[in-house]
């Protein structure tokens, strides 16, 4: 922002500070704007004509007040306002014009020059899926400035996320994008939305998993629409043979493969299947939370304490540090569920503090809530109480309409001892 301000400074004289000379041209007219003196040797080190040396913020408040800011704390705040409105209203025109050219040129300028793409690519979908312009977004999504290679991890779930949430609210069902790998990538795989199994995106997925070519888009929504029968209590088939235990395929899809082989399996399948699970991927450790992610869930749906146990001993045995605070989080809940199970309250003590809701990702996050209200309405012991929790708990069934969760479920989780029992 220093450097933006010292620009803003060459603007108003008009000159480029290079010389003695022009440092002294510049302490004089802010000597007569403002009547504050500032040595030409400040100025000549703030330009790098000089030792360097770190400015004080009397002289950035001083040259912020030149060019007509009331410090440099409101020129920060307001040039990155003024920023982001002009951007908005780059975007806004080059959409309202439906121009391609624009569009795809502006892409590609603010990647070079702006320090927050990802914000620009998240304003500029927003327009887009506002305004129906699926097919710029197509194209959007092809350009190499928007390959999924170049994202991080983090910036991925930023744009997924964001766009997901975007994407909930229209719910669009255009085939274009639906056969764009790339999109396919940032958004559908990332914003894996499990309150709508039963809307807009279990209907992406039947699409999906009819046309793509792309092979492990089709594992992941294969694994998805079988996750669906699931919750909506119809018969679940494993046609993935041993795709789960592949090391080519990404971590979490390996355990939504995984998590539908072992929901097809009795209880008593349960170990030697995980054995054989661990073992092949144990070379990948510093990935056990992602080769584990999906299991959690499924241990916590199903009952499965046999499941539970295993990932208990097996994530005790780690020592590792996680960034991904939305995993960790849902081994903390099953955690939860287990040790409520065999009646262990202080290791329940440990999980409640450790589980936090607002750690949850939004697409996760009716699913979690309603499953979290489980655990509260056996914890509760309050008639009015139960009655809170029960209302919220019916609220998020009649959102996302999956027949497995039933009050029955809800009342009956922590009594009957077979999950069959509970639909």
């Amino acid at each position: 922002m220093i450097d933006i301000l010292k620009q803003k400074v060459e603007t108003k004289i008009e000159i480029k500070i290079k010389n003695r000379g022009d440092c002294e041209l510049l302490s004089n007219a802010i000597f007569h704007t403002l009547g504050v003196n500032i040595s030409y040797n400040t100025i000549r080190r703030l330009y790098g004509l000089g030792p360097a040396v770190k400015t004080s913020l009397n002289t950035l408040n001083v040259f912020a007040e030149f060019c007509n800011y009331n410090s440099y704390a409101h020129f920060t705040q307001t040039y990155l306002h003024e920023k982001e409105s002009n951007l908005s209203q780059l975007v806004s025109g080059a959409i309202y014009r439906c121009d391609e050219a624009e569009i795809i040129e502006l892409i590609q300028e603010t990647k070079k020059s702006s320090n927050d793409f990802i914000s620009f690519i998240i304003t500029l979908t927003r327009e887009l899926l506002y305004n129906q312009h699926y097919y710029h977004l197509d194209i959007i999504f092809r350009l190499k400035e928007l390959k999924y290679e170049n994202f991080s991890y983090s910036e991925v779930l930023t744009i997924g996320n964001s766009i997901g949430l975007l994407v909930r609210r229209n719910q669009f069902m255009d085939k274009l994008l639906l056969r764009n790998a790339n999109f396919l990538r940032c958004i559908y795989l990332t914003f894996v939305d499990y309150s709508s199994l039963n809307s807009y995106y279990g209907e992406w997925t039947k699409i999906i998993d009819k046309e793509t070519k792309t092979e492990e888009i089709k594992l992941f929504s294969k694994a998805i629409l079988e996750f669906r029968n699931f919750l909506n209590n119809r018969s679940i088939n494993d046609s993935f043979e041993n795709q789960a235990f592949s090391a080519k395929l990404n971590p979490i899809l390996c355990s939504r493969l995984m998590s539908i082989k072992i929901l097809t399996q009795k209880h008593d399948k349960t170990e030697a299947l995980l054995d054989k699970y661990y073992q092949v991927h144990s070379e990948r450790k510093s990935l056990l939370l992602d080769y584990s992610h999906e299991l959690f869930l499924i241990a916590i749906f199903s009952k499965n304490t046999v499941l539970m146990n295993y990932l208990i001993k097996i994530m005790n045995e780690s020592q590792f540090f996680y960034y991904h605070k939305h995993h960790l989080n849902s081994f903390y809940l099953m955690c939860l569920f287990y040790y409520k199970l065999s009646d262990n309250k202080t290791k329940q003590k440990k999980y409640l503090q450790l589980f936090n809701l607002n750690y949850t990702r939004y697409s996760y996050f009716d699913l979690i809530k309603l499953i979290h209200n489980v655990y509260l309405y056996a914890c509760t012991e309050t008639i009015s109480d139960k009655n809170v929790i029960q209302a919220d708990y019916n609220q998020i069934c009649e959102k996302i309409e999956y027949p497995y969760f039933s009050e029955v479920y809800l009342k009956n989780y922590f009594i009957k001892s077979e999950p069959e029992l509970y639909n």
